[in-house]
């Protein structure tokens, strides 16, 4: 078990402004060193959140112990499973013929960063803890990599500058570049005396390798964007990595083009996905689909509904601030270890957008109900056999009251709630086998006494002992908890309004085939995911 205090505002004397105390050092990240590294970096910040995107990491290649690091990438995103390099060049697009420019453009553009992204791969995996913040490689990257065998590494080329020419220059005018899977390996750039290849056209760069995505800056600002948490971008790399080599794609007339595709269908799993039909592979993905998706009412009703899922991502930032600025509280008898620390709130990361939504809502009703008892929790989690249903999340308020002040005062009131919610996470645990493990956010409920603080319990499944077992039941007896629960099922749909929204984006060219008695079951399957 592991346990977070935050002070997102303290207890105190109205009128007097007091910083959280120091109590390690903070970790300094860098912010980039271009305009561009430094957007990518916020843009990073923004959708996979602070802890687990660091611009301008560095490889430890000193020689006799002399000598500064390297650059690794530009940026190094590292959550869970899933590792993206990025990869970023900001090369003006060259005058002259089309064709030329293009060659010459890719080369600097395309060539060098996926060779860097290639070569950071291999770094991590052979020498994983010579990894740095800083130049001089005396900070180590603070978030423990994954091992080789469980690995997703995702390689993203960032090639900014050829968006203006491609609008130009292709048909449908999109800004970003044509996906065509037959463009292989070193073909994007003219060799003396061979002619170029389509311009702005891009495919798979290392046929051999890990598959290297290519964002020019229009692509990049749509794609993270539409997929702003790290669960549905590495999702979306993911399932495009297969896709592109499955033979099942001709081409596609924008990555926008492409996502829009992806976003408008769903696998038997209930999941986004590249779905073809075999009679209609290979497909064209045209350039209509994004502008059709984002034209679509249900497409601007699911942004709207979206609004109360950034809950979730701010609950994260109270937590991982205060890890970064070496500001966290740890209970007593427990030390603070960021590596280990930050499982709690990387589960919490994982969870993707729609899911989001429903586990805000939650926490807002939650939150209104805790206003009006004294104590008050809600358990969020997907049932035994559907997909996603390892980690179980709740959300506990107890009052402040006043009789507190007299019986050990506010820090025995935290105590006393920190002790609460380990009755609830192991009393979940116990009951429901399939979970491993268990994040609970214990506070107090809104507009209730002189401030907030906020604690965070991580516990993980146990082989529990008949005896180990019934003692749990009897402290949640004695506290009163997990007794007589109310479940109900979350009944949003991720494009609210409509039962079928596939059929309603680019007229008469259907977004998705229709969807067989399986895939039916699949659809109502992902609706049930956000389970309370």
């Amino acid at each position: 078990m592991r346990a977070l205090r935050n002070r997102t505002m303290e207890r105190k004397p109205s009128g007097i402004d007091e910083r959280p105390e120091q109590l390690r050092p903070p970790v300094l990240k860098s912010e980039g060193f271009t305009d561009s590294e430094r957007y990518l970096a916020r843009l990073a910040d923004r959708s996979f959140l602070n802890l687990w995107s660091y611009s301008s990491p560095y490889r430890d290649q000193k020689i006799g112990g002399t000598g500064d690091g390297k650059e690794l990438c530009d940026l190094l995103v590292v959550c869970g499973e899933h590792v993206i390099i990025f990869s970023e060049k900001t090369i003006d697009w060259p005058s002259g013929d089309v064709e030329v420019a293009w060659s010459r453009w890719a080369k600097r553009a395309i060539r060098d960063s996926a060779k860097q992204t290639k070569g950071a791969e291999r770094w991590l995996a052979d020498f994983p803890e010579r990894v740095f913040l800083d130049k001089a490689c005396s900070v180590r990257f603070p978030i423990d990599l994954p091992a080789n065998e469980t690995r997703q590494v995702h390689r993203v080329v960032v090639a900014n500058g050829c968006a203006g020419a491609c609008h130009d220059f292709t048909s449908g005018h999109s800004s970003s570049l044509k996906i065509i899977p037959n463009i292989v390996g070193d073909h994007y750039w003219r060799k003396r005396g061979e002619t170029c290849p389509l311009p702005f056209a891009i495919g798979d760069i290392d046929p051999e390798g890990s598959f290297v995505h290519v964002f020019n800056e229009a692509a990049l600002d749509v794609v993270m964007s539409e997929l702003d948490t790290v669960r549905d971008f590495t999702d979306y790399l993911s399932k495009k990595e297969g896709f592109v080599r499955s033979g099942k794609l001709r081409e596609a007339h924008g990555e926008e083009n492409l996502l829009a595709y992806y976003s408008t269908r769903i696998n038997d799993e209930g999941d986004h996905d590249f779905v073809v039909d075999e009679k209609d592979a290979p497909v064209t993905i045209d350039h209509l689909h994004y502008s059709d998706l984002t034209k679509n009412p249900q497409y601007k009703a699911k942004k709207r509904a979206d609004e109360v899922s950034y809950l979730w991502d701010r609950l994260i930032e109270a937590f991982t601030n205060h890890m970064l600025d070496g500001t966290s509280i740890t209970l007593e008898g427990y030390d603070f270890d960021l590596r280990k620390n930050e499982l709690a709130v990387r589960f919490m990361a994982l969870v993707p957008r729609f899911i989001r939504r429903a586990h805000s809502e939650a926490v807002i009703g939650a939150l209104e109900k805790g206003k009006k008892s004294d104590i008050f929790a809600r358990v969020m989690m997907s049932p035994e056999g559907s997909k996603d249903n390892e980690t179980a999340f709740f959300i506990l308020t107890v009052k402040y009251l006043d009789w507190m002040e007299k019986s050990g005062g506010y820090e025995k009131y935290r105590e006393m709630r920190s002790g609460l919610s380990l009755i609830y996470a192991r009393g979940l645990l116990e009951r429901h086998a399939h979970l491993k493990r268990v994040v609970g956010i214990s506070r107090e409920p809104p507009h209730q006494g002189s401030g907030i603080s906020e604690d965070m319990i991580y516990a993980e499944q146990h082989e529990w002992t008949d005896d180990e077992r019934a003692a749990i039941r009897k402290d949640c007896e004695n506290a009163g908890v997990l007794q007589n629960l109310n479940e109900s099922r979350y009944q949003g749909e991720e494009f609210p309004s409509v039962d079928n929204i596939m059929t309603q984006i680019s007229g008469a060219r259907p977004s998705r085939p229709d969807l067989n008695r399986k895939q039916r079951r699949a659809q109502r399957a992902r609706k049930r995911k956000g389970r309370r």
